[in-house]
């Protein structure tokens, strides 16, 4: 099955152009200027409007496990954190799009989004179909895919359902006790480190041998983690990197020896460091990246 995007119109795009009554700018132009596009990469699209938040949120639930992406404009709804929460929670990416830039600075949903785009009319939605078609914005295990055969075309991969509902459901935890989430996982036991002699050993059978590009170590994660302090990297940017890490490991990705479970504890801090009951001052990222080091 072919790439499949979730094309979002917020409140009162349906009316788009009907006030100037001018051909080529209303609303059904749009969606057939996006299907165009979409057809043009072979993407398939299923295109939603509503002038109602939670019809919104009900379709990004309803969708999720069968969709590569979400491409949304949501209007007068660029404050709506619940719309933003939701967007985070499917673990799916997002562009966000706006026909103008007057909201776009202000929007909460930014912070879930791997891109934002706008101030440039129609063609703000049909440069992030664009974007998704070019297949930068995949998933973990179609990364590995494409690494490990890489002459195949890139695409964008889907998600595993139970893994990536679990940022929804540790989100519920947190708001059933109205606590910060610090960690979701097992904490890391002194037992988890192993000696200096077993640090120093080299992966695989021979001493030449590399670490594997996919290996997960607590130097990348405090890279990652660097690279958000610094600005290189969004919040919302080094929640998707985790949140991606955390669910190849899941799948048996190799990690740093001795350490899975103290990496696996800090992926879904992070993956939920941008939601408000679980969000990370840079106070908290960097005793986190301290204790990397340990």
């Amino acid at each position: 099955m072919g790439t499949r995007l979730l094309v979002l119109h917020g409140p009162n795009l349906n009316l788009l152009g009907e006030r100037e009554n001018s051909v080529g700018g209303r609303f059904e132009d749009l969606n057939s200027a996006l299907r165009s596009r979409a057809a043009s990469h072979g993407i398939e699209l299923k295109i939603v409007q509503s002038n109602h938040e939670g019809v919104l949120i009900d379709t990004l639930h309803a969708e999720r496990r069968i969709i590569d992406g979400v491409v949304v404009n949501p209007a007068g709804l660029f404050g709506s954190y619940p719309l933003r929460d939701a967007l985070e929670a499917i673990g799916v990416p997002a562009i966000e799009v706006h026909l103008d830039g007057a909201r776009a600075k202000q929007s909460v949903l930014k912070e879930a989004c791997a891109a934002q785009l706008s101030g440039k009319g129609f063609d703000s939605y049909l440069q992030a179909i664009d974007r998704f078609a070019q297949g930068d914005l995949i998933s973990g295990r179609e990364r590995s895919k494409a690494a490990a055969a890489p002459g195949k075309a890139k695409t964008i991969g889907r998600k595993a359902d139970s893994l990536a509902a679990a940022p929804a459901k540790a989100l519920a935890r947190t708001a059933e006790t109205g606590g910060v989430a610090k960690t979701l996982g097992r904490k890391a036991q002194a037992a988890d480190k192993p000696a200096k002699a077993e640090k120093e050993k080299t992966i695989g059978r021979g001493s030449k041998e590399t670490p594997a590009a996919n290996l997960l170590t607590r130097a990348l994660v405090r890279e990652k983690i660097a690279d958000r302090l610094s600005g290189k990297l969004t919040p919302a940017g080094l929640a998707t990197w985790a949140r991606t890490q955390y669910m190849e490991v899941q799948r048996g990705a190799p990690a740093e020896s001795g350490y899975r479970d103290m990496l696996e504890d800090n992926l879904q801090t992070l993956t939920l460091s941008t939601l408000p009951a679980s969000r990370l001052s840079d106070e908290q990222l960097v005793d986190m990246m301290t204790q990397l080091e340990g």
